[in-house]
């Protein structure tokens, strides 16, 4: 019993230092265990952001009026589109004229224009002399017109070189009278015969000044 007694003594006498020496395990309270909860912890639901902006009802009469006055303003104007347009005369459609297109004929070929006659051989034939190498000079000795270019058709006509027509120096001349130069006094017979078939010959000579411009000098007289 006595240590029973002992025992309680210094458990007592224990327990009382420690509550003066301040036993941080001793002097602390006791834990509280933490019961967790049955239901489920849920987070806050994020509040949805709504448009301060409040929405404007729309007015259907409106929209009806709206939807009538275009209406309207179609019907108008296709109402004054066709007035305008049926005020226009239509255009004349033109008619096809028939064009008559001529058959080209042939055409026949121009008839020959008349050529003027070939010169003839200048040669004669009996003395064989060469009419175009003498070079004649005629001159109106009657005062008539136009006999000193007759005299020159018809030398030119035979092959002669007429180089000059003219006036004589006086109009006293009659038939017709013949010069050549000395260096051609061959051709005085040729020339002679030639202007016989139209002329009559009244003087002829061989005297021709060596000054002439030409072979031989004819003086067309009355």
């Amino acid at each position: 019993m006595d240590d029973n007694l002992e025992e309680t003594r210094s458990e007592n006498s224990g327990q009382v230092k420690n509550q003066e020496f301040g036993d941080p395990e001793l002097n602390s309270e006791p834990e509280v265990p933490v019961i967790p909860s049955s239901e489920p912890e849920h987070e806050p639901a994020a509040t949805p952001a709504y448009n301060t902006a409040i929405p404007r009802k729309r007015n259907p009469k409106r929209l009806l009026y709206l939807i009538a006055a275009v209406l309207v303003i179609l019907i108008l104007f296709f109402g004054v589109k066709k007035l305008i347009g049926g005020s226009k005369s239509p255009a004349p459609t033109p008619t096809p004229v028939a064009v008559e297109t001529s058959t080209p004929t042939p055409t026949e070929s121009a008839s020959p224009t008349a050529t003027s006659s070939p010169t003839p051989n200048p040669v004669d034939k009996a003395t064989g002399l060469d009419r175009s190498n003498l070079s004649v000079a005629i001159q109106n000795g009657s005062g008539t017109p136009g006999v000193a270019g007759t005299a020159s058709d018809l030398l030119k006509g035979l092959g002669y070189n007429v180089t000059s027509t003219g006036n004589a120096d006086n109009f006293g001349f009659t038939d017709v009278t013949v010069k050549v130069k000395a260096t051609k006094k061959n051709y005085l017979p040729l020339l002679i015969k030639d202007l016989s078939s139209k002329y009559t010959i009244g003087a002829s000579s061989s005297d021709l000044s060596a000054s002439s411009s030409a072979d031989a000098l004819v003086i067309v007289g009355k």
